[in-house]
């Protein structure tokens, strides 16, 4: 039998009273703690480079060896849709970040995102995310 992985999905609206920092933070705790985390609403490129660059400072060769992630952008095609969503200040997308240890790959395909990932305690420190589509943000060896 399979080890269990836990997935949290983390609404747009409890993210919205959240600074760029308490972001960052609610997603590496998560992170740490060997949980994938859903982001209802993408980061911003800003928040992506911020999350790179804390997970940098954080990784620890025991205990935290990196991070995957991937921003899926969901764009409006007609006019009408995207002067809607600038008035709304909806951001468009969805972000799922993962544990290197957890997530060994994922990869965007024509209709769908597919991630491979795997639980239990004896993880071991050679995960590899695949596909172009992966960034990581990993200690170099």
């Amino acid at each position: 039998m399979g080890q269990e992985i836990q997935l949290d999905f983390i609404s747009s609206d409890s993210l919205s009273t959240k600074s760029s920092l308490e972001k960052i933070d609610l997603i590496l705790n998560r992170i740490k703690n060997n949980v994938i985390v859903v982001l209802e609403e993408g980061l911003t490129p800003l928040e992506e480079t911020e999350l790179i660059e804390a997970t940098m400072r954080e990784i620890d060769a025991k205990d935290f060896h990196g991070i995957e992630f991937y921003r899926i952008d969901h764009k409006a095609t007609r006019l009408r849709e995207k002067i809607a969503n600038y008035i709304a200040g909806k951001k468009m997308g969805m972000t799922i970040v993962g544990p290197t240890r957890v997530v060994e790959a994922i990869k965007r395909e024509p209709d769908c995102i597919s991630m491979l990932a795997r639980g239990g305690e004896e993880l071991s420190t050679s995960a590899q995310g695949a596909g172009k589509s992966t960034k990581k943000a990993r200690k170099p060896s």
